[in-house]
Parts: structure tokens; C-alpha cells; sequence
């Protein structure tokens, strides 16, 4: 996505190509950063799955757990996460640390 709107394809090994259009309302500053936020939430979403899948691998767990400076912080971001997660997959998730590490998190 461009901040003028236009919504490209860049398909592997293909040609890129222009598919749609989209329309802003709101403040034109806002335009680029909403384009870019828009373009990369695929990649942002496939991303925070794997630091969720990492953060859940059992010696991740018990290194966190024992490290009382970092315990509290770290688990309010990784319950941001998961909380996050769901609303982007539409799939519930098991609360921290209580995850199959080898269940794919990506659909």
C-alpha cells in the first residue's frame, strides 16, 4: 500500500501490479504511517507469532520465571501479546506459559 491509497501486488517471481485503490479520510500526515502500518501487518503478525512461540520453549520459561527483576514486566508483554495475537488471528490462545511450543501458531 501507498500513502496515495493505490494497493500493489508483488507477487514471487511475478511482475508487480497495481489491484485496488483505497480512500483516506483523516489528517494527510497520517497518511504514510497508516500506509506502511497497513503493508507490514502480515509480516508484524507472523513475527510476534514466533517471539510468542520462542518466549513459550520451556528453558525461555524457567529463565524468566527466575529472573524476579524481569518476571513482572515480562509477563504483562507477553499477555499484551497473546492478547494481541488473538484479536489479529481470531484464534484463542492458552495463557502464558501453558503452550504447546510445537503447535504452529501460523495459520
Amino acid at each position: 500500500m501507498k500513502s496515495n491509497g493505490e494497493l500493489w501486488s508483488y507477487p514471487r517471481g511475478g511482475a508487480p501490479g497495481q489491484v485496488g485503490q483505497m480512500y483516506w479520510s483523516g489528517k494527510h500526515e497520517d497518511r504514510a504511517g497508516n500506509a506502511r502500518l497497513i503493508s507490514f501487518a502480515a509480516d508484524l503478525s507472523e513475527d510476534l507469532q514466533e517471539l510468542y512461540r520462542l518466549v513459550s520453549q520451556p528453558s525461555v520459561v524457567a529463565a524468566i520465571k527466575a529472573d524476579q527483576k524481569i518476571y513482572g514486566k515480562a509477563r504483562l508483554i507477553i499477555e499484551n501479546s497473546r492478547q494481541t495475537l488473538e484479536q489479529a488471528t481470531g484464534e484463542k490462545l492458552p495463557e502464558w506459559p501453558h503452550i504447546d511450543p510445537t503447535k504452529s501458531l501460523a495459520s
